[in-house]
């Protein structure tokens, strides 16, 4: 009766000591939430997961919509029967949305004459009231230079992290691409300049990202900034702008550089941001903590709760590129991001959940399994990752999106998906079962021996 169980135990004891091998699981359920005859992208999610904030050419409610990038709201409260409203309409186009937790406030940079403020159609910063979405109050924050402008509205609706060259306090005259913050709750100064390099030195930089309560900002630039010398060889890198607020003083901000990188081959990119500020997701193809030698791009996160003494954990692993950045929840207990990268899925771009509550063994789960050649871009989640937003082309749900635009969609990933272990380390008591099973299945190669010699 043993031997005829012989090849199971075997194939148990050999899956036991394959690390990477995917625990058949359940895809997890996605839902397409527009459909429109042109494309619709760069989702931005409500904290409270009640609504998305997008862009879209389509014409999905049927008025006549022309074909230009404007702003709609999905209340998404019943997911699978979404309500749009249309937030723009003009012949100009908008970009980079964020909303905040109670999908009441949004801020996004634009082209359009919203308020009568940009008649000559300069790329400028906007922040409004969607609270009756049927008549959003639009107000105009920068209005002078015509170069970009990029920025995040805070999780409680009432700050905006921005980046632009403009002089929006007297501090910038040289034109050089500084941070901003702006405070609704300051009538009298309501910006303050967190960031002063005193050269027009052309940096790279990257939009500003902003907590809840708008007192962390985390952006990503090559400045040299005031002091000089923390960042003299023009490496990308990740910085936080701890700030207070002393209304009706103008916001100030204390600046802290949190990576360290040798020379402009390294570069910090696609920062994520817990509520707290906290904790922050980046991606990197530096060696921060020893673990990543060969310069592939790979996740990291970093601890700034003290953001004087920055503690970094790497959470992937792999000698081929991994992602340009991910999302994080509100504990920051949970990260997920697009990858192809074969160490992590079964082929081609999918979405991945993984567990972070130990970040020195994460845990990955596959959540899709999309066909090869999809192509994923932008993930957006709730604080509590009830759900995922993304944008995508391809035709995920077969006849939902036949004629292959852009269209906005959500997954669940509650108890679904293809389990992966990579980079664990057993317990004590998984290497014991690890070794009996091991021994089990020598036995039992031994006993089919016997069995044929005999035979």
């Amino acid at each position: 009766m043993v031997i005829k169980h012989i090849p199971a135990l075997i194939l148990f004891s050999v899956s036991l000591l394959i690390p990477g091998l995917a625990y058949s699981q359940e895809a997890c359920e996605v839902v397409q939430i527009t459909n429109g005859d042109l494309s619709s992208g760069d989702p931005a999610v409500c904290g409270n997961g009640n609504g998305i904030l997008f862009i879209s050419r389509a014409d999905l409610l049927n008025n006549g919509h022309p074909d230009q990038e404007d702003l709609f709201f999905a209340d998404i409260t019943d997911p699978f029967n979404p309500v749009f409203y249309q937030l723009t309409n003009t012949p100009q186009n908008e970009r980079g949305p964020s909303i905040s937790d109670d999908c009441r406030e949004i801020g996004f940079n634009s082209n359009s004459d919203l308020t009568g403020g940009n008649p000559g159609n300069l790329d400028q910063m906007f922040y409004a009231d969607i609270s009756n979405p049927n008549v959003p109050v639009f107000t105009q924050l920068t209005g002078v230079s015509p170069s970009s402008v990029s920025g995040a509205v805070s999780g409680n609706g009432t700050k905006v992290a921005i980046s632009t060259a403009e002089d929006l306090t007297g501090m910038n005259p040289d034109g050089s691409r500084e941070y901003f913050i702006f405070d609704s709750d300051n009538a009298v100064v309501p910006f303050g300049q967190l960031t002063n390099d005193p050269t027009n030195s052309g940096s790279i930089t990257s939009s500003p990202i902003i907590d809840a309560n708008g007192s962390r900002v985390v952006f990503t630039s090559s400045q040299d900034f005031v002091p000089p010398g923390t960042n003299l060889n023009g490496g990308r890198q990740l910085l936080l702008s701890r700030i207070s607020y002393d209304s009706p003083n103008p916001p100030n901000s204390q600046l802290f550089q949190l990576t360290d990188f040798p020379s402009n081959d390294f570069f910090a990119q696609g920062p994520a941001i817990t509520p707290d500020g906290n904790k922050i997701l980046f991606a990197t193809n530096a060696n921060i903590t020893g673990g990543n030698p060969d310069g592939n791009q790979d996740l990291f996160l970093v601890d700034a709760t003290n953001p004087a003494s920055p503690v970094f954990n790497q959470i992937t692993r792999s000698t081929e590129f991994t992602s340009s950045g991910g999302i994080i929840n509100s504990n920051a207990s949970l990260i997920s991001f697009i990858t192809a990268n074969p160490h992590f899925t079964f082929g081609g771009e999918q979405i991945l959940l993984a567990d972070i509550i130990d970040p020195i063994h994460p845990e990955f789960t596959i959540l899709t399994n999309f066909p090869v050649g999809s192509d994923l871009d932008d993930l957006a989640s709730p604080n509590q990752f009830t759900f995922i937003a993304f944008e995508s082309d391809s035709d995920l749900i077969p006849g939902g999106n036949t004629d292959e635009n852009n269209e906005i969609y959500i997954l669940f990933p509650d108890d679904c998906g293809f389990l992966i272990r990579r980079n664990a380390i057993p317990t004590l008591s998984e290497w014991g079962l690890i070794a009996m099973t091991a021994v089990l299945g020598i036995i039992g190669v031994l006993a089919v021996r016997r069995r044929n010699a005999a035979a």
